[in-house]
């Protein structure tokens, strides 16, 4: 395994210890049995019975790198639309993803690598309590793999660019071309938490499914990077469906499952949520719902299913939920209607018919629509499908871009299809690795 176990280059060494203990209430925690754990110092954590707190730590820093980065993801695409004052949001509406001094982009990448750092560590730290025989539980190590693999995975399908780099050595751009190599990580630590998770879990499941997600986003990758590939857009990967097999097995009866981070007033609230129902910054777009008669908000979901032609209803559902949780709406990181997604996609792109209306028609069946038996084209509805169905969660941008699509709001002279964010201000300006452009 790659030794990934340095913070990132501009973490400060005295807040090392904070980022674990300031996750999910802890701070009033006596588990080191210290006066105050806002005054930890690095060597605390090297404490067995910190272990919980290590891996709350990589949640917490995980909870509020994926607002902060869904919220630009989300804007550039057709999901949301700008309705505020602050210009960095209407570049981003414009389609604009290649500015590093985007505020909003810039302060995800910062989010996003903390993330990775805190994971990693973790897994570092925890790993070498199981060495050692002082890991008293085995499940905040399976915890930190989830964690570790669901941020590289958030890396690499949002960014054209990265540096992963220690407090000691300022790292290189990994390159447009080697992005896929944080995918392969996410993998690698789906693959150890599974071995390391109690069979027949919770945990399990969870990384079986995040696992599925990975596979396909490996195969996804070569449509879109180092290349946009419009005319082969759909992708085919075995090994993704048979983890997503594998993980639809786990799942079992629980047919509408999905594995979600919970955001609440004890955990970072969610920034995404908090730009569109707090702020009025952001509101979903026309392309989804119609607005009410402020503009600031949804008055009702306009988006039909292709077939029934009525609202789509997974999407009204998602829609009533995101907007009524205020700033403290949950992440879903993977789903059973994901999972059904990847085996359609991937029957679709090998022409096998019958593979694919059972597949869609298993997910189709989660909302009780008609089934699918020939009524629009395969390729449309798989489209629209992913469109309802993973919502807000980070996918849109690559699939408007492989299938040739547009947002309303795009402004063509800042749209460059198949680019995403890039490395951004706060790490040109402190690695001297980076130079604008990388």
């Amino acid at each position: 395994m790659k030794d990934k176990t340095a913070p990132f280059f501009q973490l400060k060494l005295p807040s090392i210890a904070v980022i674990f203990f300031t996750g999910f209430g802890l701070l009033a925690c006596d588990i080191l049995n210290v006066e105050n754990p806002n005054s930890l110092v690095e060597e605390d954590l090297d404490n067995p019975a910190a272990a919980p707190a290590i891996a709350n730590g990589a949640e917490a820093t995980l909870t509020n790198a994926l607002g902060d980065l869904l919220a630009p993801y989300s804007t550039v695409t057709d999901e949301l639309t700008w309705i505020g004052t602050r210009d960095a949001w209407l570049a981003l509406n414009h389609g604009e993803t290649d500015d590093p001094l985007n505020e909003f982009v810039d302060g995800a990448y910062a989010s996003i690598n903390e993330a990775r750092w805190t994971a990693d560590n973790a897994i570092h730290r925890l790993e070498g309590f199981r060495e050692q025989g002082s890991l008293q539980s085995i499940t905040p190590l399976v915890r930190s793999y989830l964690y570790g693999a669901v941020t590289y995975l958030s890396i690499a399908e949002s960014f054209d660019n990265f540096v992963i780099s220690d407090r000691q050595e300022a790292g290189e751009p990994i390159g447009r071309e080697n992005l896929y190599e944080l995918i392969d990580t996410a993998i690698e630590y789906t693959d150890e938490g599974i071995a390391l998770a109690t069979n027949g879990s919770a945990w399990e499941t969870n990384l079986k499914a995040i696992r599925a997600r990975a596979l396909y986003s490996r195969a996804l990758w070569n449509r879109l990077k180092p290349q946009l590939n419009t005319q082969s857009p759909l992708v085919e990967s075995s090994e993704a469906v048979t983890a997503a097999r594998e993980a639809l097995a786990a799942i079992g009866e629980e047919a509408n499952w999905r594995f979600q981070i919970e955001v609440t007033s004890a955990t970072p609230s969610n920034n995404l949520a908090f730009q569109v129902n707090e702020r009025l910054e952001l509101r979903i777009s026309e392309a989804f719902a119609e607005p009410n008669s402020e503009n600031t908000r949804v008055d009702s979901v306009t988006l039909q299913d292709p077939i029934d032609e009525i609202p789509a209803p997974f999407l009204v559902e998602q829609v009533e939920e995101f907007t009524s949780a205020a700033e403290y709406a949950d992440y879903t990181i993977v789903s059973a209607r994901e999972l059904h997604l990847i085996i359609a996609e991937d029957a679709a792109a090998r022409e096998d018919n019958g593979d694919f209306t059972t597949a869609i028609n298993n997910l189709r069946a989660l909302d009780e629509l008609t089934d699918f038996s020939g009524q629009v084209s395969a390729r449309d509805l798989l489209e629209h499908s992913r469109q309802v169905n993973l919502f807000l969660q980070g996918r849109r941008l690559a699939d408007l871009y492989r299938f040739g699509k547009t947002s309303p709001q795009w402004n063509s002279s800042r749209v460059t299809p198949g680019v995403f964010f890039p490395i951004t201000n706060s790490e040109i300006t402190s690695n001297p690795n980076v130079d604008f452009g990388d």
